[in-house]
């Protein structure tokens, strides 16, 4: 699916139930939209732009039909998320697990459409996925499942040594479970695993450096908002380092990643449809596992 039909098909069902409602009201109505990324990155902003784009097709104008409010998060997720509330959002669409979890723990009214996280259930966001219940529901993301697979890439750019890199954050809701599941793929692959815990870019330099003087040639690198935000300086340091990465982002390979191996964020999130009508009818719809399969990209 490319990024324009599947952003196109969930801008309409943002927007459906947004666009009934508007028939029976002039007034505009406010999506607060909390994207992951750099708002300087190209391919970041591309994200939004169509997303944007979806809803212009699904017959939404903005500053005629909509506002869409996207709040950049600098870091300080629960001030931007404030200040997108306080702005007046009546639906609110965090993309990734951080952002999810506090619009989650700040509004049990405004409906939530959350993108890309890793264990909703685990998090908080929903009961369950097939009834979610409360005012959220959304797209779960499978990252967590492919630990195996980045074990195994690492694996092969890396021999003889039993040596791999880890660089990963724990200062997010799903930075525990991904270690973990990394760290136990790497001992089913006989390997060890050197991990390096990075909460401030500040850190990323003297992490790698660390990893490579540890014995490791190659570093997997966690899916996790601080990597994805920065993960430039990451190729680049690494590069520079003489170390090869192993990605989740597929976009990262793009940007100079020696090889990246996961869904394109954004574009196979949801493999089926999935509308907002259920919040016409006061019941949220299932939550979606994204059953688009993932894809091998290299630079």
């Amino acid at each position: 699916m490319k990024r324009r039909e599947f952003i196109t098909l969930l801008g309409g069902a943002a927007a459906w139930p947004l666009a009934v409602r508007a028939q029976q009201s002039e007034r505009m109505r406010r999506i607060g939209m909390l994207p992951i990324g750099l708002p300087t990155n190209a391919y970041d902003r591309s994200l939004v732009e169509a997303f944007r784009q979806g809803l212009r097709q699904a017959g939404l104008v903005e500053s005629r039909d909509i506002v869409l409010d996207v709040a950049w998060i600098d870091g300080d997720y629960d001030r931007v998320v404030a200040q997108v509330m306080q702005r007046g959002a009546e639906l609110l669409v965090p993309c990734g697990s951080a952002a999810s979890v506090v619009v989650k723990r700040r509004t049990s009214a405004i409906p939530i459409i959350f993108v890309g996280v890793g264990d909703p259930i685990a998090m908080g966001l929903v009961d369950s996925l097939a009834r979610p219940g409360q005012n959220a529901t959304g797209f779960a993301d499978i990252l967590v499942d492919l630990s195996g697979k980045l074990v195994d890439i690492a694996r092969e750019m890396n021999k003889p040594r039993a040596i791999v890199g880890y660089l990963w954050q724990s200062g997010w809701p799903d930075g525990r479970s991904r270690y973990e599941g990394t760290e136990q793929a790497a001992l089913h692959a006989g390997i060890k695993l050197q991990a390096r815990d990075v909460n401030d870019p500040t850190a990323i330099e003297d992490a790698i450096v660390a990893l490579k003087n540890s014995g490791a040639s190659t570093v997997i690198v966690q899916p996790a908002p601080l990597t994805y935000r920065h993960r430039t300086r990451i190729i680049e340091t690494a590069m520079k380092q003489g170390v090869g990465t192993v990605w989740g982002f597929p976009v990262a390979a793009r940007e100079g990643a020696t090889i990246a191996y996961g869904q394109t964020t954004f574009i196979c999130i949801a493999g089926h449809r999935f509308t907002l009508i259920g919040y016409l009818k006061a019941q949220n719809p299932p939550t979606s596992r994204s059953n688009c399969p993932p894809s091998l990209n290299w630079s």
